[in-house]
């Protein structure tokens, strides 16, 4: 299990010792998934992902208080976000929960209710790799995943999202279309998200994104090692570039995630083999 890191033990001490003087004894079990868990956190750069357990029902009460400590998390620690929901343990028991009940917070803000979803691939990453902050083991809640449910759902989210999200950025005039050319966060979110799912199909696991680059790196042709370089290099925060050509930079990672599309749904047709 990875160790965490002592930037996110001071983050998740601020956040304790905001919410207990609130909200005392509301927490049954605290958890945290995602790069922490995989080894792959870099501070200022990558989320923290969690899943905190409630002894009750999330009252209306309850919200403006959560709403004030996250607000007051995203301003102490604006490069840092504290991402994730709160949930109770009967929605990880529950075999099918359809309710959306479970108040999720980014970026310091309320993003709405939504639903525990044990097929889900934060569902596996926080029931294979997730680290207990305090409380019971993950496996006391005893869900499980079902691993083609989940796959099914990544082959659909690669041709919908993704493949949406691809062509938004080759139609001008888009705001998806400039950002490949001015925002190096849409670089490296596109490059290595794809390449995230590319490694799940062909490994029936999970990774990192700087992992999944590593990976690719490995198992791609070299025609496309600039791209999975640069991008690494953007998640890493490391100054310079390997391109001289926001153009020629910006058709390397299209035609990258074009390239991974169908690599991504022949690997996963492969697997049902």
């Amino acid at each position: 299990m990875s160790r965490i890191p002592d930037k996110v033990n001071e983050l998740l001490k601020e956040y304790f010792d905001m919410l207990e003087p609130k909200l005392p004894d509301y927490l049954e079990a605290f958890y945290i998934y995602g790069s922490v868990s995989l080894g792959a956190f870099d501070f200022g750069y990558s989320d923290i992902d969690f899943i905190a357990v409630v002894k009750n029902k999330v009252t209306e009460e309850d919200m403006t208080l959560l709403k004030q400590i996250h607000g007051e998390m995203h301003r102490r620690f604006p490069k840092t976000d504290l991402m994730g929901m709160y949930v109770m343990g009967s929605d990880l028991e529950a075999h099918s929960v359809q309710e959306e009940t479970c108040p999720c917070f980014i970026n310091g803000k309320f993003h709405g209710f939504v639903r525990f979803d044990r097929n889900s691939i934060d569902a596996y990453q926080l029931k294979k790799y997730g680290i207990v902050v305090f409380g019971w083991e993950i496996e006391k809640y005893g869900y499980n995943v079902d691993w083609d449910v989940l796959m099914n759902n990544m082959r659909n989210n690669l041709n919908t999202y993704w493949l949406k999200w691809k062509t938004g950025c080759e139609k001008f005039p888009s705001l998806h279309y400039l950002a490949m050319f001015f925002s190096l966060k849409a670089i490296e979110w596109g490059v290595l998200g794809v390449t995230r799912l590319y490694y799940t199909f062909r490994e029936k696991d999970i990774t990192s994104k700087v992992g999944a680059g590593e990976y690719a790196l490995r198992a791609v042709p070299e025609r496309w090692h600039r791209i999975i370089n640069e991008s690494m290099r953007l998640r890493k925060g490391i100054k310079g570039t390997l391109y001289k050509s926001v153009i020629e930079r910006r058709n390397d990672a299209l035609g990258y995630i074009n390239f991974i599309i169908q690599e991504g749904n022949k690997h996963f047709e492969e697997g049902l083999g």
